[in-house]
């Protein structure tokens, strides 16, 4: 069976203006029509300080704590802004696109550094498709990369071109879904 993971952040959409036309730019993704990511800049975690009960559901890892295994308890964890937040399930290096939870929807496979924080793909700005395996053009309208066999290989790429980089020489790819209405 999947495990799926859980974390429920903010959505970063077109309507926060100066920072999407200035993320646009930065990146190059021109197309896009938002920005599914576990970049907890570009995407904060809605979770600030856990709670006693969290613990039960978490999952107790460095840089993991605000993601939990029990997608009911969030769920019922977190006061939902419609709009404005999101929950996403996550899976690290999958080996094949899993069937994804009820209710949610695939957006995609994002490329993390080792700590989880940083996206690769989405918040390191444009890197030469000779370095990094890909164009601004490659990612969807999450910008997110939709074919796995090419995410393992843009990830491949980036380990290798950038060794030296923090954010790239242990990178991940993760398979992303999300639910825009986590109340129901």
């Amino acid at each position: 069976m999947t495990q799926w993971m859980f974390t429920a952040r903010q959505r970063f959409i077109p309507s926060q203006t100066q920072d999407w036309h200035s993320y646009i730019k930065f990146s190059g993704f021109t197309h896009i029509t938002e920005v599914v990511t576990l970049d907890y800049i570009l995407c904060p975690d809605l979770i600030d300080d856990l709670m006693d009960e969290d613990w039960s559901y978490n999952v107790q890892a460095d840089c993991r704590i605000t993601w939990f295994t029990n997608l009911a308890y969030l769920r019922q964890r977190i006061r939902w802004r419609i709009g404005q937040d999101q929950l996403l399930a996550i899976l690290e290096q999958p080996t094949h696109i899993h069937a994804i939870p009820p209710k949610f929807e695939f957006c995609g496979f994002d490329i993390v550094d080792d700590a989880e924080g940083n996206s690769v793909l989405t918040n390191c700005g444009q890197f030469s498709d000779q370095d990094a395996g890909f164009i601004p053009s490659d990612v969807n309208q999450f910008g997110l990369l939709s074919n796995l066999d090419h995410a393992n290989a843009v990830a491949a790429q980036l380990r290798l071109s950038f060794s030296d980089d923090p954010h790239c020489r242990n990178c991940r790819v993760w398979q992303i879904a999300r639910d825009l209405e986590p109340d129901d």
